[in-house]
């Protein structure tokens, strides 16, 4: 079946009508015919999934056709923002689904900044694009209107001079009256690291967005025009109020992330002896690369559209207003590891400008870095040489050449190909098959962040069972390590709904932590919430079901309990399966990197940790159980016909 077959049986389906207040609309628009219809998701799918992330696998699983390949236009990119984006503080993002370029598997990716908001206070909740243009295209939306326009002027454009390029032709001020997302150099050159820039550094980054979206030739999508309110189902502005005082009230908020952002988290996994160094053959690093070192090149920071915890650093490495890369937006936590310790730098400024760098030539840090330490470790092992690598010389710790990697990765220069090529480098024949031992990936994805999870357990589990592949954000239970909770079992065993064991590196009962945290984080995605201002992330304090029961309560009209909420993020989490399953991922898919089974961490407290085969998979097996997957990994057979008759719809 086509994809306009696909679109058509859909859209038969879909109301013409909002099903609740505030609900915006799906728009499918066909590139190659320049053709734009618009319905609303229904309501037995809101109730299933929600919105943002939710219905985004909705109109996925509706629309994928698995015989294709990721770049094929038939398979669409979807757009999608949360319930509450726009609307409720820290509430400010969405999510970007597809089949993953770089993975093979589910791609979906988050962002904040302003676009996600802006597209959903345009009356968009859903922008499904599919097909490929005939020439490079600019989608610009405002006023009730979509318009192709021509983007070729802004081809081979990097992310600082497109949004200086777009702000002055098209009148707008960013943040004011202007958001965008758009792809640079990476995306049209189909980099496998290259993301969808929603802002200065925000991004859609993870499995290769921008690869996907530069396959449908489309280099940007702008919304332009003032945003608006809604009118909601009740008041909700003083309940605002409430979720705002809980989140600046939060110690974590209030002395980490308001005055010195992400980087904060790097200390704590550097003295843990957790902090993966050199492509993670080692596990501590240099306190040089603390957060209090940032503060002197940190001249403010900045926040997502109405989020009142500004936790973004902002940072001038000087005063060259000349210098394009002396200046700009992080480094978040997975920059400063990714491009410190996991390629073997020792100093603040080097990291600093090559996050400044990623952000211009529009890199997943996260991928883009653990390529780079991946060769690295090939050359120092003799894997590879200077006949692979066109004369480099990949030596650890030089931050020149990490700099030069990147612009070839970008351009697809020379070794920079291979790099670009990310977890596909054996694949598509940069390397023998010996490198893929060293590849720090499950499911085809790098890993996202730079915590090594050979001690934390219940991490370990979240980065392995993750559906996107190996990604902190999914489902990150940290909070073992957190004192306040593991001396108190029974506050522990309420906030993940039994008990859960306070030894860090145990395996009892850590699917319990790692399964609430993913039920309270895909209701956080079919919201808009941001993970960082969610419960279970870094603090217990933080809002969670409950609050995001009644603001969903408040604005749509819609009655979700906390135990309701809960199941829907089951079931965000159980729809993504069915869609990897038809993708070829299977239970041994839900695994590790062989280093963190065979080799011992070798400093700190935990010394010897590594991952005992038997005692994960048991552990694995627990999760399955308490998930209601079968022994493969989906959905039982009950769950999976009630969850087949949603996604389905009407007979």
């Amino acid at each position: 079946m086509s994809i306009d077959d696909r679109v058509a049986r859909l859209l038969v389906e879909l109301p013409r009508n909002p099903q609740f207040p505030t609900q915006g609309a799906t728009l499918f628009v066909d590139l190659a015919r320049r053709q734009v219809q618009q319905a609303y998701t229904p309501k037995r799918v809101i109730e299933t999934l929600l919105a943002g992330r939710g219905a985004n696998m909705f109109y996925l699983y509706r629309l994928l056709d698995e015989s294709l390949d990721p770049t094929d236009p038939s398979v669409p990119l979807i757009f999608g923002s949360g319930v509450l984006t726009g609307i409720v503080p820290s509430a400010a993002r969405g999510n970007v689904t597809s089949w993953s370029p770089e993975s093979g598997v589910l791609m979906d990716s988050n962002a904040g900044d302003y676009f996600p908001s802006f597209l959903k206070m345009n009356g968009i909740d859903h922008l499904i694009i599919y097909g490929r243009a005939d020439a490079w295209t600019l989608l610009w939306l405002g006023s009730g209107r979509v318009e192709f326009r021509e983007a070729t002027p802004y081809l081979g454009l990097d992310n600082i001079d497109m949004r200086d390029r777009i702000a002055a032709d098209l009148g707008g001020t960013w943040t004011r009256d202007l958001a965008m997302a758009n792809i640079t150099r990476a995306g049209e050159n189909q980099v496998l690291t290259s993301a969808i820039m929603a802002g200065p550094k925000a991004c859609y980054a993870r499995g290769g967005p921008g690869a996907k979206m530069g396959s449908l030739r489309v280099k940007a999508v702008v919304v332009q025009g003032q945003t608006h309110d809604f009118e909601t189902a009740q008041p909700y502005k003083s309940y605002n109020r409430t979720i705002a005082n809980k989140l600046l009230g939060t110690s974590v908020v209030k002395h980490a992330l308001r005055t010195m952002g992400t980087p904060f988290l790097y200390r704590p996994s550097r003295l843990l002896g957790a902090i993966g160094t050199k492509n993670n053959q080692e596990t501590t690093w240099t306190d040089a690369l603390d957060a209090e070192n940032i503060t002197q090149y940190r001249p403010g920071m900045a926040g997502c559209f109405r989020c009142p915890v500004n936790c973004r650093p902002l940072n001038q490495l000087n005063d060259d207003t000349s210098d394009k890369y002396g200046r700009g937006d992080g480094p978040e936590y997975v920059t400063l590891g990714k491009f410190g310790p996991n390629v073997g730098i020792d100093q603040i400024e080097p990291v600093i400008r090559l996050n400044n760098i990623c952000n211009d030539l529009g890199l997943d840090t996260a991928s883009a870095g653990s390529a780079i330490a991946w060769a690295m470790e090939l050359w120092q092992r003799g894997i590879i040489s200077k006949g692979n690598t066109g004369g480099l010389e990949l030596t650890w710790g030089d931050a020149d050449l990490v700099e030069r990697l990147l612009f070839a990765m970008s351009r697809r220069e020379g070794f920079g190909s291979a790099l670009a090529d990310s977890t596909r480098a054996v694949e598509r024949g940069h390397y023998p098959a010996e490198a893929l031992k060293y590849r720090m990936a499950v499911k085809g994805l790098m890993q996202s962040d730079p915590h090594d999870s050979r001690i934390l357990k219940a991490f370990a589990l979240g980065l392995a069972v993750a559906t996107r592949g190996m990604d902190h954000l999914r489902n990150r239970a940290t909070l073992e390590i957190n004192a306040r909770i593991n001396d108190d079992p029974n506050f522990k065993a309420r906030l993940y709904g039994g008990p859960v064991s306070g030894e860090p590196n145990a395996y009892e009962t850590k699917e319990r932590a790692v399964r609430a945290c993913e039920n309270v984080y895909g209701v956080g995605d079919a919201v808009g919430m941001c993970r960082f201002t969610t419960k279970l992330f870094n603090s217990p304090s933080l809002p969670g079901l409950e609050e995001f029961s009644v603001q969903i309560a408040n604005v749509t009209g819609l009655k979700f309990d906390a135990n309701a909420l809960d199941q829907v993020g089951l079931n965000i989490m159980g729809v993504e399966r069915l869609i990897n399953h038809r993708l070829g991922v299977r239970r041994s898919d839900d695994t590790l990197p062989e280093r963190w089974f065979d080799e011992e961490i070798t400093v700190g407290a935990y010394k010897t940790e590594k991952i005992d085969r038997r005692e994960f998979d048991a552990m694995l097996s627990r999760f399955y159980a308490i998930s209601r997957l079968s022994d493969e990994g989906v959905p039982i057979d009950t769950w999976r016909q009630k969850l087949e008759a949603v996604l389905a719809g009407p007979a």
